[in-house]
């Protein structure tokens, strides 16, 4: 994974050794307003009011400086090469994929196998069932049979083999002797139920399902 790196060696110095009364000083390279911070014998100045900008190559200090007055010039790298992992169309609304979170062949634990591949929140008594909110969850279907559902994935995982944790809550009256559980696990859906009085399907009031493995 690309890591953003310390923005201080992305940030060039030079000084100049100032003769008596100067006013101009020229920077190297060149700079922009929003780049260049100016210091005299270690104090920072202040743009606008100790000195002005001469276009984008050099400086003018409002007060003449004495011989052997020493100006730095602090130049930060405007072209984002010091974030080699992130750029602005990165940090919008949902420009950030499950991908640009990590997926490094040399992490055992990824942030990717951290975060939850998918889960969804849905009214189980409802016909058909109702999500109430999901992450990466394109639909839940019912089997066919009281109490089965199929949590469908709007991105497939990449196997079988991920874990899933389903929940449940039922409405006041009813006795639980079995809870929740997963039936099947396919790389598009996850196939669920809820129980009740010693092991018969019933459509819940309320299911929760959260999907961990690696996407597709």
């Amino acid at each position: 994974m690309s890591v953003a790196r310390d923005i201080s060696r992305q940030t060039s110095r030079q000084t100049a050794t100032l003769t008596a009364s100067q006013t101009a000083v020229t920077v190297t390279g060149g700079f922009s307003s929003s780049t260049v911070e100016v210091y005299l014998n270690g104090a920072k100045l202040i743009q606008g009011s100790d000195y002005t900008l001469n276009g984008t190559s050099s400086i003018t200090l409002t007060q003449g400086a004495s011989a052997g007055d020493i100006i730095e010039f602090a130049i930060r790298n405007s072209s984002n090469s010091g974030l080699s992992a992130v750029n602005t169309s990165e940090i919008v609304d949902e420009a950030v994929t499950a991908d640009k979170l990590s997926d490094s062949s040399t992490e055992t634990e990824n942030v990717q196998r951290r975060i939850a591949a998918a889960w969804v929140n849905f009214q189980g008594n409802a016909n058909p069932a109702v999500i109430r909110d999901d992450y990466n969850v394109s639909s839940v279907t019912d089997n066919g049979t009281t109490g089965l559902w199929f949590v469908n994935f709007t991105r497939n995982m990449a196997n079988g083999n991920y874990c899933t944790q389903v929940t449940q809550h039922h409405a006041t009256g009813i006795s639980w002797n079995v809870g929740p559980s997963v039936s099947t696990s396919d790389v598009s859906y996850v196939r669920v139920s809820a129980s009740r009085d010693g092991g018969s399907l019933y459509n819940s009031e309320i299911m929760c399902v959260t999907v961990f493995g690696e996407l597709s």
